[in-house]
């Protein structure tokens, strides 16, 4: 009988696809690591979120659905969410992976619950105490609520979302067992409510950091799965580089004297998107600032580049990297600054927020990596694990949204839609349902309730240039919606009626 395979999952948080030098070229952030682990995989140059949200895109990968179905759309307990807590159903990715004989460990970033003892942690409490105050959207859910350990993994249990990772009890006891002070200096500045861009040094030695211990994490766990003979997924998960951006002292010093360029819609008029992306938009601040924070964005980069090389090479070591499918991807990406100082993500889906790095590493003694420039999305995580891990889905759930990757394992040119589509509906207490549909070479972007947006990617990849209101793409625009509006049949997705009733297409069509 063929031995089954090991699969790790690598996930970063908020980490922009240019920061990878498989990606961008001529990128100043470094990442050697990563790209040498490049060298053995499927690139993929067109892999999409299911959202630009932390909790919808990590739901998404859990269940291989899209947020409109799982009904997490936005952060936990937020406003625009229906789910606050992922439910526990056979189909998640975690109790499959048991059925199929694997263990199945998690430690790092979760954001998608509470847990039931709402007053363990931070912001459990801070629902508590709006309860308080007479809000009801966390009282179905007091007694209930989902991490890590509840819905079959082992590991860690690291409540909401977390602010970075550095208050947890587990990391705090980890620094005092092991005599370490962890001392960040420079932190700063986080002027108004809903602010993204918020940084600091870390001037203390590299095994004070989240991302060391997490890491070291993953590796005590990968050895406890290993002793119980068992296939074994792997499912870690940094807090960076998403904000705040503290960035060791080691990693800041590559690019503290780095000019870096302004983007090239760094002053692109706020007029030429959808008011709803002013959410987002820090309208007072000059590039001096975002390339600041840029320059501790690409240390934070660059710092867990080198964590997940530790965790690599002690699979190396084992003798468990040759049998492992390794997959590294992100939930989302990042502003920085993009399309007329635009910050944080969501309220837009331009690529800086909606594509995401995803390279896959098959399980194999010697991997001739190459690019594959498929249209992919972050649900195709959930169906690519099940199928790399032997489970035939017996249920009508399937693998939900995902498509299986693996057959570009041995095929480059394997038969494969060529659509996408990004969910949105925001991320702080203003809502706005969007959906992002990529066909081909072009992007089209609905908001409703406001103006159209439609790209050409290869002509203008930086996406200044919205054709939706030219008159010489009105075909290509209603050829658009009418595709999309036929992908949202096909996918049942839930805003599709009203979608084809504002565009008066389909069974609207006036």
């Amino acid at each position: 009988m063929e031995k089954k395979k090991n699969i790790v999952f690598i996930c970063t948080d908020q980490h922009r696809t240019d920061t990878l030098s498989v990606y961008q070229k001529d990128t100043v952030c470094r990442t050697p690591n990563l790209e040498a682990l490049a060298a053995e995989c499927v690139v993929f140059d067109n892999a999409y979120a299911s959202n630009p949200v932390c909790s919808p895109a990590r739901c998404s990968m859990q269940t291989g659905l899209y947020p409109s179905k799982t009904g997490m759309e936005t952060n936990l307990y937020q406003t625009g969410t229906r789910t606050h807590e992922l439910q526990d159903t056979d189909f998640l990715l975690s109790r499959r992976l048991t059925r199929a004989g694997y263990a199945a460990a998690y430690t790092g970033k979760w954001h998608l619950g509470f847990g039931k003892e709402k007053a363990s942690s931070t912001e459990g409490r801070i629902l508590l105490d709006r309860m308080r105050q007479g809000y009801m959207e966390g009282a179905a859910y007091v007694g209930y609520g989902t991490l890590p350990t509840d819905i079959g993994y082992i590991g860690d249990d690291f409540p909401g979302h977390g602010n970075g990772g550095w208050a947890y009890p587990q990391f705090q006891e980890y620094l005092r067992k092991n005599g370490l002070t962890l001392e960040i200096v420079n932190q700063g500045p986080q002027r108004r409510a809903g602010d993204h861009s918020y940084m600091g040094e870390v001037v203390s030695p590299i095994e004070t950091t989240i991302e060391y211990y997490v890491a070291g994490r993953a590796m005590e766990l990968t050895e406890e799965m290993a002793e119980q003979g068992k296939p074994f997924f792997m499912n870690l998960n940094f807090w960076g580089p998403h904000e705040p951006f503290f960035a060791p002292s080691a990693f800041l010093d590559m690019y503290r004297n780095i000019e870096l360029k302004p983007w090239p819609s760094f002053e692109e008029p706020a007029e030429n998107m959808p008011r709803i992306y002013e959410m987002l938009r820090r309208p007072e601040a000059e590039w001096p600032f975002f390339q600041e924070t840029l320059r501790h964005y690409y240390a934070c980069v660059s710092h867990i580049d080198a964590q997940i090389r530790r965790y690599i090479t002690y699979l190396k070591e084992k003798g468990l990297y040759e049998n492992s499918v390794v997959i590294v991807s992100a939930d989302h990406g990042d502003n920085q600054g993009c399309h007329g100082k635009l910050e944080n993500k969501s309220y837009g889906m331009y690529d800086d927020t909606a594509k995401v790095p995803l390279m896959i590493k098959p399980a194999a003694s010697k991997y001739e990596g190459y690019h594959q420039p498929a249209l992919v999305g972050t649900c195709d995580i959930y169906a690519t694990i099940l199928n790399q891990a032997g489970f035939v889905p017996e249920d009508s759930h399937g693998f939900g949204d995902g498509r299986d990757l693996s057959g570009f394992f041995t095929d480059q040119t394997l038969p494969w839609p060529d659509e996408i589509v990004t969910e949105g509906m925001g991320a702080l207490d203003i809502v706005a349902t969007q959906r992002m549909f990529r066909k081909g070479k072009y992007k089209y972007v609905f908001t409703a309730g406001d103006m159209d947006q439609l790209f050409d990617l290869e002509s203008d990849p930086a996406e200044m240039e919205n054709l939706a209101y030219r008159e010489d793409f009105d075909s290509v625009l209603a050829e658009m919606k009418n595709s999309f509006a036929d992908w949202m049949r096909r996918h049942k997705d839930p805003a599709r009626a009203g979608f084809c009733k504002i565009n008066r297409i389909k069974e609207w069509t006036v």
